[in-house]
C-alpha cells in the first residue's frame, strides 16, 4: 500500500504540479515524509476501516456516515482543506438504501416417487446470498428459466416470450447471449446487461422471485422493488434446479449463444425464498472531498483529481468489510495526501481528493462528483482513481482518452 501512496504523489510533483525551482529538495522533502508514514500507520487505517463498527460501509447507513466522518477528520488532522459544500468536507446526495438483516434462507421442495416431498436447505454462503436490494418477505413457487432475462424487440430477441412468469420465481443469467465487446453491434446489447435491467424487467412481467446467477455474490446495485424476493445463487442449487430435465445451465447459455434465440422454459421445480429486509427511502449519504491549493497564480485553478470509493457492500447477512474493495485503495489515497499536505511542498495546480459513496450501488457518487466538481471539468487536468489496490505487490493501470 504504501509503494502505491508513493507512485502517486511521485506523479503528481514530478509530472504535474510542483515547481521545478530545486527539484533535488523537493525530492529529500517528500522522502522525508514518506518515511514517516509507515505501511503499519497505513495498515492501521485499513483495520479501522474494515472494523465492525462501521458494518462493510455500506452507502447511506449511519456507519457508512461515521467512516466519512473518520476519514474528512484526518483530513482536518493534516491539513488538508474541505472541499465539500458549504465549507465541509462532505457532498451530499439522496441515497434510499435497504439493509439485509440476516441471511434469510433458501429452499427447493424435492418430491419423492411415492409423492412425498422433503425439502433441501441451501447454505448461505456457499450456495447463496441474500439480495441486497430485495424485498422483505417469503416466495414459494416454481423456476421459471428466463435465460438473461432480456427484453430487446429490436434484437427480435426475448427471454420471456412464451412463458408465464406472473407469480412465480424466475431464474436468470448475466450478461447477454452476445460476448465480442469488440464487434459493433455489441453495443445493441450493452445497456440489457445490467443487473438494474434485468430485475426490472422480471418485475414487468410479473415475478415474485428472483433468482440470479452470479456466483453467490454479493451485489447491491441491483435494482429496489418490494414486490420481489431476491436472492444470488451458487452451484449448488443451480445443479439441483437442472437435475433431471437433461439440460444444464451451461448448455443453454451455449446454446443462446450460439444460435442468438431464447431457450426459456419452466423447470417445475419449486423453491423458497426468505428475505429479511429494511427499507430506508429518505437515506441520504455522502462523497468526502478534501483539497490541496496550488499556488502558482493562474494555475492553481487547475485541478488534479485524485479519487477511490469509501463504500463497500455492507451486510449480506454478515459483514463483509471490504478491506480489498476498496479500503486499499483509500488508505492509499490518504497516505498521499498526508505526505503531500505535510511536506511543504507547494504545487502549482491544486490537488483534490475524493472519496466516493454509492460505488457498489451503481457509481452514484462518482456521477454526481462529475456533475458538480470542485474546480470546473475542463480545468482538471488529469483523474486518477483507484480501485482494488491491495497491498501493493502488483499493479494494473487502464487509462483513457480525454474526458470533454
Amino acid at each position: 500500500m504504501k509503494r502505491s501512496s508513493g507512485l502517486i504523489v511521485t506523479l503528481i510533483l514530478l509530472t504535474f504540479s510542483c515547481t521545478i525551482n530545486s527539484q533535488e529538495n523537493y525530492e529529500a522533502k517528500l522522502l522525508d515524509q514518506f518515511h514517516k508514514i509507515t505501511s503499519e500507520e497505513m495498515m492501521s487505517w485499513l483495520e479501522k476501516l474494515c472494523a465492525p463498527e462501521y458494518k462493510g460501509r455500506f452507502t447511506g447507513t449511519p456507519e457508512y456516515i461515521a467512516a466519512a466522518e473518520w476519514v474528512a477528520g484526518k483530513f482536518g488532522e493534516w491539513g488538508v482543506n474541505p472541499a465539500g459544500e458549504n465549507g465541509s468536507y462532505f457532498q451530499w446526495f439522496d441515497h434510499p438504501y435497504t439493509v439485509v438483516n440476516d441471511i434469510g434462507s433458501l429452499s427447493m421442495k424435492i418430491f419423492l416417487p411415492d409423492g412425498s416431498a422433503i425439502t433441501k436447505n441451501y447454505a448461505y454462503p456457499d450456495d447463496y446470498y441474500p439480495g441486497m436490494n430485495s424485498g422483505n418477505g417469503e416466495i414459494t413457487a416454481e423456476v421459471v428459466f428466463a435465460g438473461f432475462g432480456v427484453t430487446a424487440p429490436e434484437l427480435n430477441y426475448d427471454d420471456f416470450k412464451g412463458i408465464d412468469v406472473k407469480g412465480k420465481i424466475v431464474l436468470v443469467n448475466r450478461d447477454v447471449p452476445h460476448t465480442n465487446p469488440r464487434d459493433p453491434e455489441y453495443q445493441k446489447w450493452v445497456g440489457y446487461c445490467y443487473h438494474q435491467y434485468k430485475l426490472e424487467n422480471a418485475v414487468k412481467h410479473g415475478a415474485s422471485g428472483f433468482l440470479y446467477i452470479d456466483g453467490a455474490s454479493a451485489n447491491p446495485n441491483i435494482s429496489y422493488d418490494p414486490s420481489i424476493i431476491v436472492a444470488g445463487i451458487g452451484p449448488e442449487p443451480l445443479k439441483d434446479i437442472f437435475a433431471g430435465l437433461k439440460k444444464t445451465n451451461e448448455d443453454l447459455v451455449l446454446q443462446m449463444r450460439k444460435t442468438f434465440k431464447p431457450a426459456s422454459f419452466n423447470t417445475k421445480k419449486v423453491m423458497t425464498i426468505k428475505a429479511n429486509t429494511t427499507r430506508f427511502p429518505d437515506g441520504k449519504s455522502c462523497n468526502v472531498v478534501g483539497m490541496i491549493e496550488g499556488t502558482d497564480p493562474v494555475l492553481k485553478n487547475e485541478s488534479i483529481i485524485i479519487g477511490a470509493h469509501l463504500d463497500a457492500v455492507g451486510q449480506a447477512g454478515k459483514i463483509v468489510s471490504g478491506a480489498l474493495d476498496n479500503a486499499s485503495g483509500v488508505v492509499d489515497i490518504m497516505g498521499a495526501a498526508k505526505a503531500m499536505a505535510l511536506s511543504g511542498i507547494e504545487l502549482n495546480r491544486s490537488v483534490v481528493f475524493v472519496f466516493f459513496g454509492g460505488e457498489e450501488n451503481g457509481l452514484i457518487g462518482s456521477k454526481l462528483h462529475a456533475l458538480n466538481p470542485v474546480f470546473p471539468k475542463e480545468k482538471a487536468v488529469t483523474f486518477i482513481n483507484l480501485d482494488m489496490v491491495g497491498n501493493g505487490t502488483g499493479l494494473a493501470v487502464n487509462a483513457s482518452s480525454p474526458y470533454k
